[in-house]
């Protein structure tokens, strides 16, 4: 090559340098910035799969189901109280009822390790819980919280109702109401179990409160003959868990058919019209409508012109009545009280039919005013033909 041709060979100049070291530095920034939110990103996923996890292990997984049945509750389901730190979930804070650790072995680090896994979020920063119903992390740019529901008592107040009868559908009645004690027991939330005793009402009825979610356990005890049903029942959040629970013998019917505690939701009275055992009940977003049903007993046709329909408490006024699907009675303004005589043109109704009775729209004022609660209200039906009959109106459905 000739020293005139190297000569022509220039290199690069100092701006061009520099214009290549800012174009770099630009790729390199903005890629690190990718990265930085590519990290962040995955961070708050790794959080909010903790955060469940941690849930799961404080108020159990609903997705497990045996038998229909929910089978895993969790901290809460074992001990009956909310855990008072996250170091519950895995550590025995000595309570007998509790059946941890409530989360999977590699969630959380090994005896020999310096931190607990399950306590930190992405970023390694300690999440947030103190007894309550949220677990937050705020390691990230934004805190991320998982709530385990609306607030505690969905968790720890809930209810239990039963309608316990015999064989023949009869509930105790007033005579045979005291020898049937109900036998609740669940974990009290300080490492031990609980047992709530109740006698049910004449129709059977009976209720319980404040009881945590998990699988509880029912004992029913027929005392004058030592009959003794157990059940085991699932008290799911916010629930309000109902079951009918039958004997599998008679007890409490007379040879009529008729219970023999008389009044109440037993289905007393007299007359051809009679009570359906066990159909009382009332219903409607505020338990402000009764329904029942009425069976002809006898062997000829019975037409009823009118009815009256009797109660002590509580002060309500209805505004509507159906009789097997006939409208007997509508005005809103003024409503019907207790004692009040409904007339109508004749319904009959054949041997052995068995028609249903509406009684909706209860309110505190013969013109409105609030919804009536009429749950387990005794009640005196008394018919045209003389047929008298008296119940209880039962559980809200």
């Amino acid at each position: 090559m000739s020293k005139k041709n190297l000569q022509n060979i220039n290199g690069y100049s100092l701006f061009e340098l520099v214009v290549v070291m800012i174009v770099i530095s630009i790729l390199m920034t903005a890629s690190m910035r990718f990265m930085g939110k590519t990290v962040d990103v995955s961070k708050t996923e790794e959080t909010k799969i903790e955060l469940d996890q941690l849930a799961i292990g404080i108020v159990g997984d609903e997705q497990k189901i045996s038998g229909n049945h929910r089978i895993d509750y969790g901290y809460v389901g074992d001990i009956g109280a909310l855990p008072s730190n996250l170091n519950n979930l895995v550590t025995d804070p000595g309570l007998a009822t509790w059946d941890g650790p409530y989360l999977k072995d590699d969630f959380y680090a090994s005896s020999a390790a310096t931190e607990s896994e399950y306590a930190i979020d992405g970023w390694g920063k300690q999440y947030t819980y103190s007894g309550g119903v949220t677990i937050s992390s705020t390691g990230g740019s934004t805190t991320i919280t998982r709530e385990l529901a609306n607030n505690s008592d969905v968790l720890l107040y809930n209810r239990v109702s039963l309608n316990i009868v015999d064989l023949d559908h009869c509930p105790p009645g007033t005579i045979d109401k005291d020898s049937v004690r109900v036998n609740l027991t669940y974990p009290n939330g300080l490492g031990s179990y609980q047992t709530d005793s109740k006698f049910p009402f004449a129709d059977g009825f009976v209720e319980f409160d404040s009881i945590p979610i998990g699988q509880q356990t029912l004992t029913i005890v027929e005392l004058k003959n030592n009959d003794t049903l157990y059940r085991k029942i699932y008290i799911n959040p916010n629930s309000l868990y109902h079951a009918d629970v039958q004997f599998p013998v008679s007890l409490w019917c007379d040879t009529t058919g008729l219970s023999s505690g008389g009044g109440g939701g037993s289905g007393g009275g007299s007359g051809n019209l009679i009570y359906v055992n066990g159909t009382g009940q009332t219903s409607g977003g505020n338990c402000d409508d009764v329904q029942f049903d009425l069976k002809n007993n006898s062997g000829s046709n019975i037409t009823i012109t009118s009815i009256t329909f009797d109660w002590l408490n509580p002060t309500g006024y209805y505004k509507e009545v159906e009789i097997g699907g006939t409208e007997v009675f509508d005005n809103s303004n003024p409503r019907n009280g207790t004692g009040q005589i409904i007339n109508f043109p004749g319904i009959t109704i054949t041997p052995g039919e068995i028609v249903t009775v509406d009684i909706e729209g209860f309110k505190e004022n013969p013109t409105g005013g609030q919804k009536v609660d009429m749950t387990n209200t005794d009640m005196t039906i008394t018919l045209s033909d003389g047929s008298i009959i008296i119940f209880n109106t039962g559980p809200c459905l």
